[in-house]
């Protein structure tokens, strides 16, 4: 009868417990770390490795002394770039992955793959801060560009972008650009430099357009020559041809190649314009957009707008050549997740509530 009782009392315990399977409770649930798969290192020498795992092995300290995973599993992992002779320094990383806990039949199961993340990224920033455009890879903006414009905040350069997470979701992506006091590891390009690129750019690029254009009134004439053959016998057809197809394309063709012609002097006079704006104006970073009236001109606007582009070129005085390649001259620190979701919002909080970005900022250049 004991036995009875106890195996009872079990019973209703197990089940209650299975019961409580909830969000709110899965916010309480202790979560755990847990180291992920290794990527390959393939190609990099083993100084720069041992060094570059020590610092990623130190950026996990850094995050486990502040931060208790709560509702997830805390995958994480480091990932390494084989060096670019290109650039001055190496690339590698620190990530985490946030894989949630969920209930499945009242019984707290995790998550296979996830889109809350963070990653500590050493010397990597996205756009291409290293490589400036040549004339066989550029942009119609002639630079390479970001999408904000960090705004130093608490000794840090910050900005949020919206992120894509799949399945045609969206979260936020949050950005802590973590460098030399003050200092950032590329330059903005002022409207000055990018107004005497578009110019040459097109002055560069007129001269095949509009060749181009007369490539075609070339071949409305070729193919005359063979109508003209092929339609010897036959006047009456010749004459429609001639009517409606050759003739027509003339027209068309001619006015196109005045048309280009005049679409690019108008463009490069507006360029000139603008070049004769207060030399104060034109040092000032350059933000543009393609204007919407016109395939071959740029607008200048502001940061908040969302069309606009940030126009950025390398910082070479940035980095210090004497460091080693491995050495970490600035940290990009990037939180991402669907703060709609109630998991992943405090995931997304916690973990960056008590941060210290002073140790971190202390780190670079060792």
């Amino acid at each position: 009868m004991k036995y009875v009782l106890i195996s009872c009392i079990l019973f209703i315990s197990l089940n209650l417990s299975a019961q409580d399977c909830t969000e709110a409770s899965i916010l309480q649930k202790p979560g755990i770390w847990k180291e992920g798969m290794k990527g390959s290192v393939s190609g990099i020498p083993a100084a720069d490795l041992e060094k570059e795992r020590k610092v990623v092995a130190a950026l996990h300290n850094l995050i486990k002394t502040k931060y208790t995973p709560m509702g997830v599993e805390a995958d994480f992992n480091g990932s390494y770039d084989r060096p670019d002779a290109e650039i001055p320094v190496n690339n590698y990383n620190y990530n985490i992955y946030f894989l949630h806990y969920f209930c499945e039949n009242n019984i707290i199961k995790t998550a296979h793959e996830t889109s809350t993340t963070l990653s500590i990224a050493a010397n990597r920033f996205d756009g291409k801060i290293y490589e400036t455009p040549d004339e066989n890879n550029t942009s119609g903006e002639g630079y390479y560009f970001l999408i904000n414009m960090p705004v130093e905040k608490d000794g840090c350069f910050y900005f949020e972008e919206a992120a894509s997470l799949g399945f045609g979701m969206t979260g936020k992506s949050r950005n802590w650009l973590i460098t030399y006091d003050g200092k950032l590891p590329y330059a903005y390009v002022s409207k000055k430099e990018f107004l005497e690129k578009q110019k040459h750019m097109l002055l560069t690029a007129m001269p095949k357009s509009i060749e181009s254009s007369k490539e075609s009134l070339k071949q409305n004439e070729e193919e005359k020559v063979r109508k003209q053959e092929e339609y010897k016998n036959d006047p009456e057809k010749l004459q429609r041809y001639m009517k409606n197809t050759y003739l027509y394309n003339k027209d068309r063709f001619e006015k196109d190649v005045i048309r280009t012609e005049q679409n690019y002097k108008n463009a490069l006079t507006k360029i000139e314009t603008l070049l004769k704006t207060p030399s104060g104006e034109l040092e000032q970073p350059a933000i543009v957009k393609q204007d919407p009236n016109d395939y071959l001109s740029y607008l200048f606007t502001t940061d908040d707008d969302a069309f606009g582009k940030v126009l950025i070129k390398p910082n070479p005085g940035y980095f210090n050549g004497k460091l080693s390649r491995s050495s970490p001259q600035f940290f990009l620190l990037n939180v991402t997740g669907n703060e709609k979701e109630i998991i992943a919002a405090k995931v997304m909080t916690d973990v960056m509530k008590n941060f210290d970005f002073t140790a971190l900022k202390n780190m670079l250049g060792k």
